[in-house]
């Protein structure tokens, strides 16, 4: 039998080594990053979030970059940070949610110590974030400056003094009219969105636990600490009456409705702000002459962390960390960057009063914010 020549063996060679390059080649393509230069295979996600990411998630650039760049499809949904983080693996299949975006860390530390164990593929990152502001107008911030409560620093406002404003006056029901704001009416009090709903209100409980539970108000409180002073905290609670139930359209709310002759002082998100004077365009400058926005000294931050449940929710997780989507969530939505350092800049919005840097307290652990949640819920829970 005539074996083959020398040069019909390499050229069979060659011929091998082209096919094997183009089938792996072909392979990282498909196994490639989102975003990494490969085509990724178009998937859909269902996620469950916070109603101040509505308009984030609805935003037209936004979806191309998801769909263009990352092969995605988002269907959010909002839901309330503390109830979608205590939905069962059960109703999260019903819902066929693979991704949870809550507005809070202690939300995420919540969903952990619940379902520890239940999803293999769980990762979480934080993305995005923003703290938590007292909004007041002129009057209102006036007389909390006489009274020493708050101070203007470099034409920024804080809340210096808040564990005064919550014991002295809230818990008091001092009058407005009592320091020297005349216009305005009624006891003095911090609304906010229903804390056993929302999170923007929910993150004004945390902070007031803080404040009034510890003597250092930068260590959050231990259970013990925490569990002395919930009828306290559930009293300055009830304080604040009718509340809204979601974060998005109870600011809106309180714009609509006077702003501070609706409520004096009103707790919420400083992106809240920012995104309406975005929307507003020229039209801002009246909203601004009625507005202060004042950042309690220290503050809690309030994390956006993305919960992935699978390997979908994990790519989304991944697309969210775009510098072109972190830019468009803080140039449009307020929404500060959790990751990438020098993108959140105040200067971007010159004739806003936002302050570049604060203080942050830590939220409580997890065991102390259901003791809390609990407490708001239910006022037998608060003993």
């Amino acid at each position: 039998m005539r074996l083959p020549s020398g040069r019909f063996l390499v050229g069979l060679v060659l011929v091998l080594v082209v096919c094997v390059a183009t089938a792996y080649a072909l392979t990282r393509g498909e196994d490639s990053p989102p975003g990494g230069g490969g085509t990724a295979q178009a998937v859909t996600v269902t996620c469950l979030g916070g109603s101040e990411k509505t308009e984030l998630m609805a935003d037209e650039q936004v979806k191309k970059i998801l769909r263009e760049q990352y092969g995605l499809t988002v269907r959010f949904q909002p839901l309330g940070s503390y109830d979608l983080v205590q939905l069962s693996k059960d109703d999260l299949a019903a819902r066929k949610a693979g991704c949870l975006w809550p507005s809070s860390a202690s939300a995420q530390k919540v969903f952990e110590s619940l379902h520890s164990g239940q999803f293999p593929q769980y990762r979480a990152e934080t993305v995005l974030q923003s703290p938590e502001v007292i909004y007041a107008g002129p009057q209102g911030t006036d007389a909390l400056v006489k009274a020493g409560i708050v101070a203007k620093r470099a034409d920024r406002y804080f809340i210096v003094d808040m564990k005064k404003l919550l014991l002295e006056h809230v818990l008091k029901r001092t009058t407005w009219q009592s320091l020297g704001a005349a216009d305005l009416r009624g006891p003095i009090a911090v609304s906010s969105t229903d804390a056993a709903k929302s999170n923007s209100g929910f993150t004004l409980a945390q902070l007031q636990l803080n404040i009034i539970a510890t003597d250092d108000v930068f260590s959050a409180p231990s259970l013990a600490q925490a569990r002395k002073v919930l009828p306290t905290v559930r009293a300055v609670y009830d304080a604040q009456g009718l509340q809204a139930a979601g974060s998005e359209a109870g600011f809106r709310q309180w714009l609509t409705q006077g702003a501070e002759f609706h409520a004096p002082l009103y707790a919420g998100y400083e992106n809240q702000l920012i995104q309406q004077v975005v929307q507003l365009g020229a039209d801002a400058d009246k909203l601004l002459k009625d507005v202060r926005v004042l950042y309690p000294d220290p503050t809690i931050y309030s994390d956006h962390p993305i919960l992935a449940l699978d390997a979908d929710a994990a790519r989304f997780l991944e697309a969210m960390k775009d510098p072109g989507i972190q830019q468009l969530a803080w140039q449009k939505y307020g929404l500060r960057s959790g990751l990438h350092v020098g993108l959140t800049k105040v200067s971007d919005f010159p004739n806003l009063p936002l302050a570049d840097q604060f203080r942050t307290t830590a939220p409580p652990g997890a065991e102390v914010t259901l003791a809390l949640l609990a407490c708001v819920k239910e006022v037998a829970k608060c003993s």
